[in-house]
């Protein structure tokens, strides 16, 4: 079986719908990550708080978070 992480960026503007259906359609692939790191790009509004907080409930072992107090951008966040 392959071995591999997601890695995505995650920010205030981000519309709750669009991560729900991004999470939904990495977690329904045939073949899962291992991890799914996710980069919370500064302060997340409670709604997606709330949203990451319901999938990292469902398997907590799978998430890796990575914080930021304020947003430093896509290129930022990942390098």
């Amino acid at each position: 079986m392959v071995k591999f992480s997601v890695l995505m960026s995650l920010y205030i503007k981000e519309k709750p719908e669009y991560f729900i259906q991004c999470m939904d359609s990495i977690l329904n692939q045939t073949v899962k990550p291992n991890q799914i790191v996710i980069v919370k790009d500064g302060p997340l509004s409670e709604e997606l708080d709330k949203i990451l907080n319901r999938y990292m409930y469902l398997d907590n072992s799978l998430y890796t978070i990575v914080k930021f107090e304020k947003n430093v951008g896509l290129e930022g966040s990942i390098s």
